[in-house]
């Protein structure tokens, strides 16, 4: 799976990216091969069980199309973290971040889960001390409507609001 965006491509890691896993995985610290490849056994399991309406995980490297080869980050949609709720994720490398990269992770994430896997709701949420990712999640359409149990921000949209958001109309 791939996807391109202004700046980007996210796409499914494979074994030939296994020093790139191992480099990102754990992120900010390295982890052994055997441990990427473990990640890499894991992405491939749970991307088999994805179907529309019900992606169980779906984990994508983030690189920039100047570098097709180096994971600068994370991203993708969570179907098991929260229970009848498939959550929205991405986590950009620092040396990478305020580029507009996990925007743009973010709007395609979503567009491929309205458009092709017919969500009617996508789940966003971040810790109230980041107002970086609070400010994606709003570039990318999401509403910020209810709080987590420890004051975190969850955020949302809806079908309806994705076929209404400036975002879609570009496409």
């Amino acid at each position: 799976m791939e996807f391109k965006t202004n700046d980007l491509i996210l796409r499914t890691v494979t074994e030939n990216d296994i020093k790139e896993i191992a480099r990102m995985w754990e992120y900010p610290h390295e982890t052994t091969i055997d441990k990427a490849y473990e990640a890499l056994k894991y992405m491939e399991d749970t991307h088999s069980k994805n179907r529309q309406k019900s992606i169980c995980h779906l984990c994508l490297g983030v690189f920039q199309k100047k570098e097709p080869n180096v994971v600068i980050g994370w991203c993708g949609l969570d179907g098991e973290a929260e229970m009848g709720k498939t959550v929205l994720f991405y986590m950009i490398d620092e040396k990478y971040r305020n580029q507009g990269y996990a925007t743009q992770c973010a709007m395609e994430l979503i567009n491929y889960a309205f458009e092709e896997m017919e969500y009617d709701i996508i789940y966003g949420g971040c810790a109230k001390s980041n107002v970086e990712s609070y400010r994606v999640m709003q570039k990318a359409g999401m509403v910020q409507n209810s709080f987590y149990e420890n004051g975190d921000y969850i955020f949302s949209i809806d079908r309806e609001a994705f076929l209404n958001s400036k975002s879609y109309q570009k496409r």
